[in-house]
This record gives structure tokens, C-alpha cells and sequence, in this order.
């Protein structure tokens, strides 16, 4: 019994050290194409648009891919003012520059100039989404160290799921028990020494659980954006329900062998737009049955029938085979980006709008002014719901009066903010832009302004010679070097 455990003991000793050195040379051939990226950004003011924010400092992960770039999120380096990289084996710090950026999908790619920053790293190859229960490593610099730290864990997801930085995009997802902690952000995850996702974000409610960017997303971005023009990830444009239940399948006079989603709603300004119908079952897409839940067999998972889309590049055509009045069809739709996605992302890299016209500050409608606490009831139906109880009326912007800088010209409305501005003497506002034009025209056929919102029954009305002789005083008084943006 004791040689037994001797040797039982012997063989636990000798695979350990066999999995060690294998993970060693891993690390070896990884680690040195792994690098530290220090972010030096600042912020954008949202209730002061003239004036630019808070500065702050955060850290993330990056590594070597090919034609000397550096693959990282797009977190970790936006806004940034100075972006300085640093490889394990040196101390001093390398500028880099961002080449492209996708906000919807996170990632980013990074060039350093000085050649020498390259010496001694070999760019990671790209592997396939990973299977359920197998292992993976993180590689990456979390906050609390300065030395890049390595964590293993098992893939336990693969599903769509909201990618934080956009606020609203939802992408496939990949969940691991891999510790993924800030700092983390842009790290390779490796298996069999291949990058299998890219270290994203984590749930702060759940210990243990992080979460990748699998690599057909990843080279979706590195395809979009080598034109030099990044135009994001298209996306069908419907809502669908499961059709689980028999009898909605016999109401519907579905074959007893098919599987399919119903459409609820097409989303206005869409892929199927004009192709899809409410009512119609989506019941292949790309040649890939759709089951009842919603799901498609997609390299070794289920996972949702989106994905055929969303790995695809705008412009490119989507094949759907469909149920309608009791006979199935074949739909072609041609894919466009979601709509109004400058407004429902979050904005970074670009200053607010804003026009400033008789001490009333004006600026669009988006989600960073909304999360930046400054809503209200109005403000949440115009940016959100709006374009699902009422189709086809949103405006190309919503323009919202967000604040008064107090001047004799509009005495008596200082009080007045969110004022969400419908129409100007009369004339329908479609965007910012636009108000301006309308403002510019209006010099010379009135003598007042007139501002009007379905959402406050307080009309505003300005003095035209008012706001011509006021306006250089009131963005002195304010310290204002700019009275508009567009």
C-alpha cells in the first residue's frame, strides 16, 4: 500500500512538472509580446460644453499582433491626450498612437513609431472561440502591481451579452473564472498559445468571473477598419420572440419539423426595413436553421441568431429563409449599421456640440448627457422611446436647451432647463446644425426668436436686437472663448 502511494505521488510530482514547463515556455514565447499601457486622458465637460473636463490616469493591457500593431480595448485608451507603453523588458516608456478605434466592439489598435519599441516581441496568432469547461490564461497588468501577472480559469459562457463601453451594443460574449480585474483591460487570453479573446470588463456582483472578446469579432475589426475606415457592425434590425409554445405554432400553421422566431417589430431605418414583416417566422438564416428559442449552431455552440450578422462588414448581404402567410420565402437584406448610433453610444474622442444663442445653451440629445445625471422623464422618451411608440418621427437630432446663462436678454427663464426645443418661430428643429441655419435665416425676417417644446407649456422669446447686442458680453462675463461648436 505505501509503494501504491509512492508511487501514486511520484506520477501527481511528474505531471506537475510536466504542466509547469509547459506553461513556462508558454509564458515565455507570450509575456514578451504582453504590454503595460498608461493612459493619460481627459474628460469632456457635459453641463459646460465650452469647457473641457476632469483629467485622470488609468491602465490597461495590450499585446503585439501583426503589421506592428497593438491590440487592446478601446476603454483603456479613450480620450486619451498622451498614450505611453511599456514592455516587460524595459523601463522606459514608448508614445504610441491610436490607428483605429471601434467603440461598438471595444477594441483598438495601437502603433508605436520608434521601431526599436518592437525589437525582441513576435506578433500572437489568432485561434477559434473556445469550448465550454476548457481551460484559459489571462495575461495582463492589473492595478496593485507593475510586474504582468497570469490567471487561469475555465470557460463557463458563450452567449451575446452588453459590452459596457458603448452602453447599448450587444455582441458574443465569452465568460470565464479567469480573475479579470482593472488593468487587466486589452490582455490576450491564451489557449493552446493562441489568442482565443481579448480581457474586457467583469461583473462587480459576481467574484471570480470575467468576461473576453472572442476573435470573430476581433477580426471583424481588424477587416472593417483596414480601408482606414471603420464602419462598425451592422445588425438585422428586429425584434423576435421564441415560439416555443405548440400552439402559437399551430396558429401559426408552422410544419411540425421547423423550428423559427417570430418578428415582433422591425426597428425604423434598418437592414429589413422594407424586407421583413411583423408577423413573419425567421426560420434559417445563412443556411443555418433557427430553433424555437432563438439559437444557431455556431462553431461547437448555441448562441444567438444575430451572430450571422454581426461578424459580417456593412454592405455585405444576409441570406434569411422565412414563414409568411402559411408559405415559406427566401429574403435577401443588404446590412447597415444601427441607426442613430451616434446619440444611443457613448461618445468619447470628440467634444460636445453645443451653441450658446442669447445666453441659452443648446446643445443634441445623447447618452453621455443622460448619464451624466442631468435627465429627466422627457429626455428618456425623446432618446429612447420615442422611435418605438411613434416610428419614423425621431429627429436627426434632439436638440435640448440644457441650461440659461443669466443676461438681461432672457430674464424671467433662468429657471427653465431640459427644455427640449420642437420648433423656432413656427419651424420644425431637426439637429443643432439646423437650428443654427434657422436662427441665421430668422435675423433677417423678424424681430423676435421664438422657441416652442411639446414638453413645456413656457414659450421663450428673445429680442432680436437683445441677443445681437448681448451676445460678445455674455461669453465675456462667462469666460467664454467660443460661442458654438457644430
Amino acid at each position: 500500500m505505501k509503494k501504491y502511494i509512492t508511487w501514486h505521488l511520484l506520477w501527481i510530482w511528474i505531471a506537475g512538472t510536466i504542466y509547469g514547463e509547459a506553461v513556462q515556455a508558454q509564458s515565455i514565447v507570450i509575456e514578451p509580446s504582453v504590454v503595460l499601457i498608461t493612459n493619460h486622458q481627459q474628460h469632456p465637460n457635459w453641463h459646460a460644453p465650452w469647457k473641457m473636463g476632469y483629467t485622470s490616469s488609468n491602465t490597461g493591457t495590450g499585446f503585439l499582433i501583426h503589421n506592428q500593431w497593438i491590440l487592446t480595448n478601446a476603454h483603456v485608451v479613450s480620450n486619451s491626450r498622451l498614450l505611453l507603453v511599456n514592455k516587460i523588458s524595459n523601463p522606459e516608456p514608448f508614445i504610441a498612437k491610436v490607428v483605429a478605434i471601434a467603440h461598438d466592439s471595444d477594441l483598438a489598435i495601437l502603433e508605436v513609431q520608434n521601431p526599436t519599441f518592437y525589437e525582441g516581441m513576435t506578433p500572437l496568432e489568432f485561434g477559434k472561440i473556445p469550448l465550454l469547461q476548457t481551460r484559459v490564461r489571462t495575461y495582463g497588468y492589473p492595478v496593485g502591481g507593475t510586474t504582468i501577472s497570469r490567471t487561469e480559469g475555465v470557460v463557463s459562457r458563450v452567449e451575446f451579452g452588453t459590452y459596457l463601453h458603448s452602453g447599448v451594443d450587444s455582441h458574443l460574449i465569452i465568460q470565464t473564472d479567469s480573475a479579470i480585474n482593472p488593468g487587466n483591460s486589452g490582455g490576450p487570453v491564451i489557449q493552446d498559445n493562441k489568442v482565443v479573446g481579448v480581457a474586457f470588463q467583469s461583473n462587480p456582483n459576481l467574484d471570480d468571473v470575467g468576461y473576453l472578446i472572442p476573435v470573430p469579432l476581433i477580426l471583424r475589426f481588424i477587416e472593417d477598419m483596414e480601408d482606414g475606415r471603420y464602419e462598425g457592425v451592422p445588425e438585422i434590425g428586429v425584434q423576435v420572440s421564441n415560439l416555443l409554445n405548440e400552439h402559437h405554432r399551430s396558429f401559426l400553421q408552422l410544419p411540425p419539423d421547423v423550428g423559427g422566431v417570430l418578428v415582433d417589430r422591425i426597428v425604423p431605418h434598418t437592414s429589413a426595413e422594407g424586407q421583413l414583416m411583423e408577423g413573419d417566422v425567421l426560420v434559417e438564416i445563412e443556411g443555418v436553421n433557427i430553433d424555437a428559442a432563438g439559437m444557431v449552431g455556431y462553431n461547437g455552440h448555441l448562441v444567438s441568431l444575430h451572430i450571422m450578422a454581426e461578424h459580417k462588414q456593412v454592405g455585405d448581404l444576409l441570406q434569411l429563409k422565412i414563414w409568411r402567410n402559411q408559405q415559406f420565402q427566401n429574403v435577401t437584406l443588404t446590412l447597415t449599421p444601427p441607426p442613430f448610433s451616434q446619440e444611443f453610444r457613448l461618445s468619447y474622442n470628440k467634444l460636445p456640440q453645443y451653441l450658446i444663442f442669447g445666453g441659452l445653451v443648446f446643445v443634441p440629445l445623447n447618452r453621455n448627457y443622460i448619464q451624466s445625471g442631468k435627465n429627466s422623464p422627457e429626455l428618456i422618451y425623446e432618446h429612447v422611446y420615442r422611435e418605438i411608440e411613434k416610428p419614423r418621427t425621431r429627429r436627426e437630432q434632439i436638440v435640448v436647451m440644457i441650461r440659461i446663462l443669466p443676461a438681461l436678454v432672457n430674464r424671467g427663464y433662468t429657471n427653465l432647463k431640459n427644455y427640449v426645443v420642437d420648433r423656432v418661430n413656427d419651424i420644425p428643429i431637426q439637429s443643432l446644425q439646423h437650428l443654427k441655419e434657422v436662427l441665421d435665416t430668422l435675423k433677417e425676417k423678424t424681430d423676435y426668436y421664438k422657441f416652442e417644446s411639446q414638453w413645456n407649456p413656457a414659450l421663450i422669446v428673445l429680442d432680436k436686437d437683445a441677443v445681437a447686442q448681448e451676445h460678445d458680453l455674455i461669453l465675456q462675463r462667462y469666460g467664454i472663448t467660443e460661442g458654438e461648436r457644430l
